[in-house]
């Protein structure tokens, strides 16, 4: 009996194969879904990861176009402008204000298919610039999701203007090629020449006024008396090369034409000038002075000035538009890098961001009280204390300027570095304006009594103009006057117009005349070291800042 009962009890196994059933497809569930869950994880990264890379990919377009914005010629002008300097700015700095919470300059942005593309820059004090290219997509893993960012990062940096060669040959010279009147260039009485003399027009010589180099006259020759003379009888006196190209006069004596050379050891000299191998006629052109031209100065940009050749339209403008300091590169007014903020009563150069003479204010260089007047390429400061200008680059003021201050000290001008013949000093100051110096001693050299300008020549006792040389150039109706007295001036004077010395005043450097004439009073220094170098800026047009290849990339987001 218990034994069939047991073999009852084992016997009853209805209802297991339910319960397999159950577990095979439990288990089936839990792998279909682990598969479910699996692929949709796969598809969701594989979305990210295509999103991420349209992200960078936008990221380095946007990149791309910042670095497009710094090789685009039309901004080659303004790439070492900052936002704390200059309104002028060719990239956005995307940077927030911390006194408002606000971005003054937010990133540049643009549309591409799959998302945005931004991109933004600053300037270090490397002259580098900081790009930035970021790009945006939206996060395809659900909508709450925050977007996908993805930025890169290069340093671009800026290369100043590149110089070309340029003869400098107009700056050893008094130059003047203006015609039209009796005296077109006047020397005066006394004064004693030793560098080559250009007169386009009529050379008058005063008063026992003497030239010992090579003359171009294109009109008549005239002395005042006979004591005045080109050259001399001298044997090796005589001049190497001269040009005239209507009589020459001495006093009231005959007019002699075509002008001749006096023969070596004449008695009666009735032309004053002495010519090597003593020609008859003096008419024709020495090689001498084929290639001492006026200079084409590119004021503006000009369509008269591109006609000329004085301007390029690449990069478009002038030296009003490049000049730093100038109209368009105004003082910084905050510090960058290694330069100080602006200070004192530094010029603004222009009013109303055209070349027309249109400033009311005649700027005094020299006034009672210093300023400062810094950019990332140039400089112009005085310190009255000290007396010393230094000016550093191309400077450019629309309307005229002048020199004037208390004390008769004299007054030292400077620039950067240690002006030195490998480190040198060559700046211009350009006036649409006229330029006077007005009872001021402006010299590259002290004398050691601190007294004067020193006229000793050669270097190192003297001057060395290919050491420090500035040149100061007026496009005014009248052009530079230096007096009427007790004024000094060693460098460069250059005026579309005229350039007048006072009767006692006294300089010491080339004097050129674009159109007109010369006027030499008598005290002109008559000599100055041979220059072989010049400020680019004056005898070629401007030329654009360039870029190097973007570099040092880096990826982030």
């Amino acid at each position: 009996m218990i034994a069939r009962a047991s073999d009852r009890r084992f016997s009853e196994e209805r209802g297991q194969s339910l319960v397999l059933t159950l577990l095979v497809l439990f288990v089936l569930a839990i792998a279909l879904s682990t598969v479910i869950i699996f692929t949709s994880s796969n598809q969701r990264t594989s979305n990210y990861q295509k999103a991420a890379q349209v992200a960078s990919s936008l990221a380095e377009a946007g990149l791309n176009n910042a670095i497009s914005v710094l090789a685009n010629p039309a901004n080659q002008a303004n790439l070492e402008n900052t936002w704390a300097t200059s309104t002028n700015v060719v990239l956005p700095d995307n940077q927030v204000d911390p006194a408002t919470g606000t971005i003054p300059h937010p990133a540049a942005t643009k549309a591409y298919s799959g998302g945005t593309a931004a991109w933004w820059g600053t300037l270090n004090s490397d002259k580098q610039w900081v790009v930035t290219g970021q790009g945006t997509v939206k996060n395809p893993t659900g909508p709450g999701a925050a977007d996908i960012v993805k930025k890169v990062t290069a340093l671009v940096q800026v290369n100043p203007p590149v110089k070309s060669n340029y003869d400098v040959g107009v700056w050893n010279t008094v130059y003047s090629p203006g015609v039209g009147q009796a005296c077109d260039t006047s020397i005066g009485q006394g004064i004693n020449i030793s560098v080559p003399v250009y007169v386009g027009g009529n050379l008058c010589m005063g008063q026992n006024a003497v030239i010992t180099t090579p003359v171009y006259v294109g009109g008549n020759l005239t002395f005042n008396n006979k004591q005045g003379h080109i050259g001399s009888s001298g044997s090796g006196n005589a001049v190497s090369f001269a040009h005239v190209g209507g009589y020459c006069q001495v006093s009231s004596g005959a007019q002699v034409f075509p002008c001749a050379s006096e023969p070596v050891g004449g008695n009666n000299p009735d032309t004053n000038i002495w010519v090597a191998g003593a020609p008859t006629d003096l008419r024709g052109i020495p090689a001498y002075f084929a290639a001492i031209t006026a200079p084409k100065i590119c004021w503006s940009g000009s369509p008269t000035e591109l006609a000329s050749g004085a301007c390029t339209n690449n990069p478009p403008g002038g030296w009003y538009n490049f000049a730093s300091p100038g109209p368009l590169s105004p003082c910084d007014t905050q510090a960058f890098g290694s330069n100080p903020a602006s200070s004192g009563a530094y010029p603004t150069f222009d009013t109303d961001g055209i070349m027309n003479q249109n400033n009311p204010t005649v700027f005094n260089l020299t006034p009672a009280a210093s300023y400062s007047c810094y950019t990332s390429q140039g400089q112009l400061s005085w310190n009255a204390t000290t007396r010393v200008l230094t000016v550093v680059g191309t400077i450019f003021f629309d309307g005229s300027i002048t020199m004037t201050t208390t004390g008769n000290q004299p007054i030292t001008y400077t620039g950067s570095g240690a002006c030195t013949a490998s480190a040198s000093c060559q700046s211009v100051i350009y006036a649409s304006g006229d330029i006077s110096i007005n009872s001021e001693k402006l010299c590259a050299k002290v004398n050691s009594q601190g007294t004067d300008c020193d006229w000793s020549t050669p270097p190192p006792s003297g001057w060395d103009p290919n050491a420090k040389l500035l040149i100061l150039a007026s496009n005014g109706n009248t052009g530079v006057t230096v007096g009427p007295s007790q004024t000094s001036f060693q460098g460069g004077l250059y005026a579309t117009n005229t350039v007048a010395t006072g009767q006692s005043a006294v300089t010491e450097g080339p004097l050129v005349s674009g159109t007109k004439t010369v006027v030499l009073g008598q005290q002109f220094g008559g000599t100055f070291p041979a220059i072989t170098i010049a400020p680019f800026s004056i005898s070629q047009p401007p030329g654009a800042f360039t870029i190097s290849p973007p570099q040092n990339f880096s990826y982030s987001g």
